[in-house]
């Protein structure tokens, strides 16, 4: 079908290709340029996208890390408190702090009011000393936080874990939304040395922490409703000499980040923000039904909401994106401190055309634009394409004109000159006779006076003859120089169709040019290319077959340039031959005025006559002579005139087929 396509447009003529070339180069470019940017940018803004939904994840995650770490901070500045190190040296010497001489029970009392002032100012549940035995020294709670003014929470749910039930006095009634703030009976609380994070606390180095799971808050074994999240922060206390003493342990509410995170508005529509523990179960989720599955005994996992190799992708740690059908998964992971149990990842649902609705109405108005761009830009291009042919045209039929005139021309020149042929042989022969006359006169210079009047009427005839031929002269040398001037106009109008050829060249590069650069584009689409780079090559042809024609015009007005010097070369070469004949004929009417006064002095002086005889001989020599030159400079001047006539006629017919091509 394409090399069917390609046979019509070989078929049309010069006029109708260039406008379909036009509406080719303007289109095609146009929309490969703008489809191809469409997609580009599509591309980009996809993975935009996707940063996007990664970066969601990210942010959820250092919302936590960041609480994280401000606890952490508070634990290592809790343990070395002043009121702390100062017991902890009371201990090491015998209940008295050698420093400032203060019984470790005051130091004791003073730590439970340094503990109260920090729970007054944290999101913290409790605050505990034990020592390296594991007994509670200091134990202060508080079960008040994130109460509005009506007594209830601000948020749905919150998280606690209590280790120590055990011994816990009753709270008083709560007020506004001040902290009840409540100090343990240490004696009543269990001795923790069996407990896990305890053992792990003291095996740690001084800075290090031990961070427990998140788990519910509990109470004689029973979960507080409604929940309250907890996690366990502990830190080893040492004495001076790195010896230790102990072990702060601070419970941490922790529902104010996972609330943020059950409640968070992402920038894409139906986007939905969890948190997951590392069995892959919800800490955190819009979901309230698929929250502490792990605590309430429910399987609402990760798992169980895609599939095993998703959750396994996602619980092996750190970050990625996960497209599933429909949806993408975006997740990062957090390691709440280097001896926790496991892992936190933030896990971000985002449905696909939630993401890439932004792209695809990008890729519409993109395509919208491109059409709107080649509806602008088609009809300037046609209408400038017209105005082209119809400059082309206008050339075509000027350059026909000119021809045909100077056809006409030549023909005109060709026939003066034919003419002046015929005069010149008419001069010779008479000029032939005249010197056999003179010769007869020589001879006889012995006759009588009727001789010498013969001789005289011989020369008036002869002196006619030259004036005759003077003229025929003149008029000669002024045909010649009209030759020249037409010549010199031939040439002019030769050197305009070289211009008009160099146009042609200049528009077939350009052509030749584009559909180069075309084929590069077309090159660049891939398979969506090869059909348009079929096109391009085949554009590229026509350009060289444009190329090749306007070569030919240029050899072909190289040719009638040629001709044109070599004729102005003659007709000068004639003028001047012709010059010299008027200088010649203009001698020999001066001779034959001489010959004249000659002929009236012979009946006076016949003594004369020999001589001057002689003289109207060789005279008469002169003249042949010259007759001669001017002969063969008027054949030299009708060959010359032959070729200018077969190069303009050569010349009309490639105006014609330029006239007829456009």
């Amino acid at each position: 079908m394409v090399f069917n396509v390609l046979a019509q447009v070989k078929t049309l003529k010069v006029r109708q290709q260039f406008l379909l070339l036009i509406l080719l180069s303007a289109t095609v470019p146009a929309l490969v340029v703008g489809l191809l940017g469409a997609i580009t940018a599509g591309n980009a803004l996809s993975g935009k996208a996707t940063s996007l939904v990664q970066r969601e994840s990210m942010e959820s995650i250092e919302e936590t890390s960041a609480f994280l770490d401000s606890v952490d901070n508070d634990v290592a500045i809790l343990s070395q408190t002043p009121s702390l190190q100062a017991a902890v040296r009371a201990q090491d010497n015998n209940g008295v702090d050698p420093i400032s001489e203060i019984a470790s029970e005051e130091w004791i009392n003073q730590l439970q009011l340094h503990f109260s002032v920090i729970l007054r100012e944290k999101e913290y549940h409790k605050l505990e000393y034990f020592d390296e035995a594991g007994n509670a020294l200091v134990a202060v709670k508080t079960d008040s936080h994130g109460y509005d003014n009506d007594g209830d929470k601000e948020n749905g749910q919150l998280d606690e874990s209590n280790e120590s039930g055990e011994g816990i006095d009753e709270f008083e009634e709560k007020g506004d939304d001040e902290k009840i703030i409540d100090i343990l009976a240490v004696d009543q609380i269990e001795n923790q040395a069996n407990n896990l994070y305890f053992s792990e606390t003291l095996k740690l180095s001084p800075g290090e922490f031990y961070v427990s799971p998140i788990r519910l808050r509990r109470e004689n074994g029973e979960i507080i409703e409604p929940y309250d999240p907890i996690m366990q922060y502990a830190t080893p206390v040492v004495n001076a000499s790195g010896q230790k003493r102990g072990v702060v342990v601070v419970t941490v509410f922790i529902d104010s980040v996972l609330d943020e995170l059950n409640e968070e508005v992402g920038q894409f529509e139906g986007e939905k923000a969890t948190l997951i523990n590392a069995e892959g179960y919800y800490l955190a989720n819009p979901d309230p039904e698929k929250r502490w599955g792990f605590e309430l005994g429910r399987e609402t996992t990760l798992a169980a909401d895609f599939s095993e190799d998703v959750a396994e992708q996602v619980l092996n740690g750190g970050q990625g994106i996960i497209q599933i059908d429909t949806h993408v998964l975006a997740y990062e992971t957090l390691r709440p401190g280097e001896d926790v149990e496991g892992n936190l990842v933030a896990v971000t649902k985002v449905p696909v055309e939630g993401i890439f609705a932004a792209v695809n109405t990008f890729k519409l108005s993109a395509t919208l634009a491109v059409l709107a761009s080649l509806g602008i830009v088609l009809p300037l291009a046609i209408f400038r394409g017209r105005q082209l042919v119809s400059l082309l045209e206008g050339l075509a039929t000027d350059i026909s004109v000119s021809s045909r005139q100077m056809t006409s021309t030549v023909n005109d020149h060709e026939r003066i000159i034919n003419q002046q042929a015929a005069s010149v042989n008419e001069t010779t022969t008479t000029m032939d006779e005249l010197e056999a006359s003179s010769r007869h006169a020589a001879g006889q210079a012995t006759a009588a006076v009727d001789a010498a009047k013969q001789a005289f009427i011989a020369s008036e005839e002869g002196a006619k003859a030259v004036g005759e031929s003077l003229e025929g002269m003149v008029v000669l040398e002024e045909k010649v120089d009209a030759i020249a001037e037409k010549i010199v106009d031939l040439s002019i109008q030769a050197g305009k169709i070289g211009d008009v050829s160099q146009l042609v060249i200049d528009f077939a590069n350009q052509t030749n040019m584009l559909a180069l650069n075309s084929s590069v584009e077309a090159v660049r689409a891939g398979e969506h290319g090869k059909g348009f780079a079929f096109v391009a090559n085949e554009i590229r042809k026509l350009a060289d077959q444009s190329q090749q024609s306007a070569d030919k015009i240029n050899d072909l007005v190289s040719n009638i340039q040629k001709s044109i010097n070599e004729t102005v070369m003659v007709t000068e070469e004639g003028t001047k031959t012709v010059k010299t004949g008027v200088q010649i004929a203009q001698r020999t009417e001066a001779t034959f005025s001489e010959i004249q006064e000659s002929v009236n002095q012979v009946v006076m002086n016949n003594q004369q006559v020999s001589l001057n005889l002689k003289q109207q001989v060789d005279a008469i020599q002169q003249v042949v002579d010259a007759m001669e030159v001017i002969n063969k400079g008027a054949k030299e001047t009708v060959s010359g005139l032959n070729q200018t006539k077969h190069g303009t006629e050569r010349l009309n017919e490639a105006a014609l087929d330029l006239k007829h091509a456009v």
